[in-house]
């Protein structure tokens, strides 16, 4: 009962709603930071971090002086090898950020036509032909793009096929399109590590590597079997129908409530069998 007599009565005032934003608006960041690297590489590396700066304590602590110059000379690079290391997962966080309602009152909305995309992909898949095309929403790919071809015209299936022409000087690497204009060609994407040993190809380890890095939707066709697919938001969908490409792009797109809701249906089908 003398521990509760030590600790001061808690008065509510304006200062005190303050704390709690504060505590409300970095308990979400860290949750948010969380999500996103439980599943990834970058969970191990800051658990690492973390060993060492407990470390660094406990050498402080019982005056572990050899300890405690060496931690103390590693904790700054730490900060610069977390910032390098986790720049996928950085570039997530940020992603996930661009996703709450209302910052999407001040993003423009992408627009794009896609019955000229889907026309070049049904046509692609026919032929065989390899492609990746990727179609910006809210995230900027401008790291990308300024390592690529820059172009500048409006999107059409002519374009598309004659870039994915089989020894033509682009069709290495995929088609940024963002606004309903090809932006760049010969795009090299990040490589995905989470398809463990998957027979699928490099096309489709790039896509999956950008649709875990930003939320931009991403068309793969196979040049071994002409199949569709979509990368979007981390998952691989495949095959898709060309007659239902123009459909999933929309929603994906979209992304409207309704596909959220069977979204979520869908997964936890899967999850009870």
């Amino acid at each position: 009962m003398q521990l509760f007599k030590t600790i001061p009565d808690f008065q509510f005032n304006s200062n005190s709603a303050y704390v709690f934003l504060d505590i409300l608006i970095v308990s979400f960041i860290i949750y948010k930071f969380y999500m996103l690297l439980r599943r990834t590489r970058g969970i191990q590396l800051l658990l690492g971090v973390a060993f060492i700066w407990a470390l660094g304590s406990i050498a402080d602590y019982f005056e572990l002086e050899l300890l405690d110059w060496l931690i103390t000379n590693i904790r700054p690079a730490l900060v610069f090898a977390i910032i390098v290391l986790l720049q996928p997962e950085l570039r997530r966080i940020t992603g996930e950020l661009a996703k709450i309602r209302i910052l999407k009152l001040f993003i423009l909305k992408p627009g794009y036509d896609l019955d000229e995309i889907v026309e070049a992909v049904r046509i692609m898949s026919a032929n065989k032909t390899g492609s990746i095309i990727v179609l910006v929403k809210e995230i900027g790919l401008k790291d990308i793009i300024e390592r690529s071809v820059p172009l500048d015209a409006i999107v059409t299936s002519s374009l598309l096929l004659t870039i994915f022409k089989k020894n033509s000087a682009l069709h290495d690497g995929a088609v940024i399109i963002e606004q309903n204009r090809i932006v760049s060609a010969s795009s090299y994407l990040p490589m995905s590590s989470n398809l463990g040993n998957s027979t699928l190809g490099a096309r489709h380890r790039s896509a999956l590597g950008l649709a875990e890095e930003s939320d931009a939707v991403i068309i793969v066709t196979s040049e071994e079997n002409g199949n569709i697919s979509i990368c979007y938001d981390g998952e691989l969908y495949s095959p898709i129908k060309s007659s239902e490409l123009k459909n999933q792009l929309t929603n994906f797109l979209e992304e409207n409530d309704k596909f959220r809701e069977r979204k979520a249906l869908k997964n936890g089908e899967e999850a009870k069998h």
